[in-house]
């Protein structure tokens, strides 16, 4: 009892240099709250610190010290949890440059802000990494907490409030899911790693109606993240009320990083004995995610609710892949594909709307940009351009998504999944287009109340520039996913 060295835990360096991206943004957001507190004057430095941090991060994520192993098999570091893991910082570095303008208008300027962005980046990161599921959890909870409190930035807004409630209730309830299928599911494999869980199901369970049960409650988990049907009733009122920039990151990093879990968590079951009948329900869940996104965003008269209805919808197209598994791993290059399109067309779609617009909460009416393609000629190109990426319409990177993800399910039997996803498609277009239509064609209906600057026009340009240039130039994006999926074969 007296050895100064009885209770000391030793980390091995290349479990912590595996971890590094995490512990570098959980770092970098604490200091940036402390260089709020001592440093006040140089608050307008605050967004550019943040956003130096999610490049830094993106640099050590492609380090090889993130390793596959650490932490006893732990943590991931294969090179498709890197490529998420960029897709996720993109996604934040998007958020981030859309935020500037909207807190200085709005007089939200804190170093809080940016500090729960830096963690939400971190949940995010370990949620993909993770290969065990208590670890996934306490990813999956980091990532909630930032959530639910930028949801709520917005302190002097009722809408915000109310947003902030509603996502926190649902939210808490689902976590109650995940967590009680994380206990399922270890009750009948006596596993929490990813490995252990295989190993176990394929050799059999004592009941398999429980270890059912438990893998429903984990995918009713995600699925809500995703805000798939029908778990999606708290999107649309959360995204009209939340801080629009936030939007752009709620809307779709939360969503990326759930489906590569859902993704994982199927794999774990492909082959087994209680396989059989997941992909009808994945089918199902995407039927009903396209049918009730579009059709409902068809009436939507608020582009902030229509572009909620619509992410129900596209998670919907980009489940397709994962209800014909079947034993490889060629559904990982159309999902991943169609994540990386849609977080550069609707992220983008929300940044530009959190420029427009400056009413928080309110209606953001789309007969309001009656004209605005003329008197904002950049952020009307931008919004167009992402419009029609969400629409599936050439050359953008919304059309080579949907065109993986289909020719994946004709290529695997499930014409009928592709050609219910097109008719839906064809839905969707009307409504996108009805955005364009009212940009140039329509005249002017109110007057703007916003000088969009600099930063968030980057932001709108950055992700109508990589919309186009995914759609245009795919090759170099299909040859890294043909080699990272490649690589999980190894």
């Amino acid at each position: 009892m007296n050895d100064p060295n009885a209770f000391r835990i030793l980390i091995p360096t290349s479990d912590l240099a595996a971890l590094a991206p995490e512990i570098w943004l959980a770092a970098a957001g604490t200091l940036l709250l402390l260089f709020e507190a001592f440093l006040p004057r140089l608050r307008r430095a605050v967004p550019f610190l943040a956003l130096g941090a999610v490049g830094v991060a993106a640099w050590l994520v492609a380090q090889p010290a993130a390793a596959h192993g650490a932490f006893g098999g732990l943590v991931r570091g294969d090179l498709l949890t890197v490529g998420w893991s960029q897709l996720l910082l993109l996604a934040t570095a998007l958020a981030l440059l859309a935020s500037r303008d909207f807190l200085r208008r709005e007089r939200l300027a804190s170093g809080e802000y940016e500090a729960l962005f830096l963690w939400c980046a971190a949940g995010l990161l370990l949620l993909v990494r993770s290969a065990e599921l208590l670890t996934l959890f306490l990813a999956l909870e980091l990532l909630s907490l930032c959530l639910y409190a930028l949801a709520a930035f917005n302190r002097g807004s009722a809408w915000s409030t109310e947003a902030a409630i509603k996502y926190f209730l649902m939210g808490a309830f689902v976590s109650a899911f995940v967590l009680y299928g994380i206990a399922l599911v270890y009750g009948q494999t006596a596993a929490t790693s990813f490995a252990g869980i295989a190993e176990r199901i394929a050799s059999g369970v004592d009941s398999p109606a429980l270890l059912i049960l438990g893998f429903l409650l984990l995918v009713a988990g995600f699925g809500f993240k995703m805000s798939m049907v029908p778990f999606h009733a708290w999107a649309p009122d959360v995204y009209q009320g939340a801080p629009s920039p936030f939007v752009a990151f709620l809307s779709v990093a939360p969503k990326a990083a759930s489906a590569f879990v859902l993704a994982t968590l199927l794999v774990l079951l492909d082959g087994s004995v209680i396989s059989d009948r997941w992909p009808s329900l994945v089918a199902l869940l995407a039927v009903a995610s396209m049918a009730v996104g579009n059709l409902f965003a068809l009436v939507q008269r608020d582009i902030k609710r229509m572009l909620a209805y619509s992410g129900i919808a596209h998670m919907g197209y980009a489940v397709i892949p994962l209800a014909a598994i079947g034993g490889t791993t060629e559904f990982w290059r159309p999902l991943f594909v169609y994540l990386v399109a849609y977080v550069l067309m609707n992220a983008g779609a929300f940044a530009i709307v959190s420029v427009l617009y400056r009413r928080v909460g309110e209606q953001h009416s789309i007969a309001d940009l009656g004209g605005w393609g003329y008197r904002f000629p950049l952020l009307g190109i931008c919004l167009t351009i992402c419009l029609l990426s969400l629409a599936g319409i050439p050359p953008t990177a919304g059309f080579l998504g949907k065109y993986l993800v289909f020719l994946h399910a004709i290529g695997h039997g499930q014409l009928w999944l592709a050609l219910v996803g097109i008719a839906a498609a064809l839905v969707g277009v009307v409504y996108y287009l009805r955005v364009v239509y009212v940009l140039y064609m329509k005249p002017e209906q109110a007057e703007p109340e916003v000088t969009p600057r600099w930063t968030g026009n980057l932001a709108a340009i950055a992700a109508a520039a990589g919309s186009l240039a995914v759609g245009i130039w795919p090759e170099r994006l299909l040859g890294w996913i043909e080699t990272a999926v490649a690589s999980l074969a190894r």
